[in-house]
């Protein structure tokens, strides 16, 4: 009887091991995140999660790195380790945005070789014409 017992377990170790392999190779490792700026975005009336506010860092080699700002206004943008090698060589520059078009786009350029950035922008409306 314990022969029995004893293959149930190694069959179901050996299951088990093989779905961790099998997810393993489907997704492959995770590439661990850096912060590369965080802050807080505020809006006349509402709150930025209202409007679709978002923050985005824009860098020279690597694209562009966005985070929309949770209700409570704050964001977080975190990089790959490339993205992050190629803000401290180049520098970057930090818009805060509205994807409804009724804020003015606030940026900042953040120069090279900077730590983490936190940088809080205040949005204004558009004047009405």
């Amino acid at each position: 009887m314990k022969v029995i017992r004893t293959l149930k377990q190694v069959v179901a170790g050996a299951l088990s091991a093989g779905a961790t392999m099998l997810i393993a190779a489907c997704y492959g490792p995770m590439e661990p995140g850096y912060e590369l700026a965080n802050g807080s975005v505020t809006v006349p009336e509402g709150t930025p999660t209202d409007y679709n506010v978002e923050v985005c860092a824009e860098l020279a080699e690597s694209g562009t790195q966005c985070d929309f700002v949770r209700t409570d206004g704050s964001y977080l943008i975190n990089v790959y380790e490339g993205a992050l090698d190629d803000a401290q060589l180049h520098g970057y520059r930090l818009c805060a945005t509205s994807s409804s078009g009724l804020f003015i786009d606030q940026c900042v350029d953040v120069p090279p070789n900077s730590q983490i950035t936190t940088q809080d922008f205040d949005l204004e409306f558009i004047p009405q014409e």
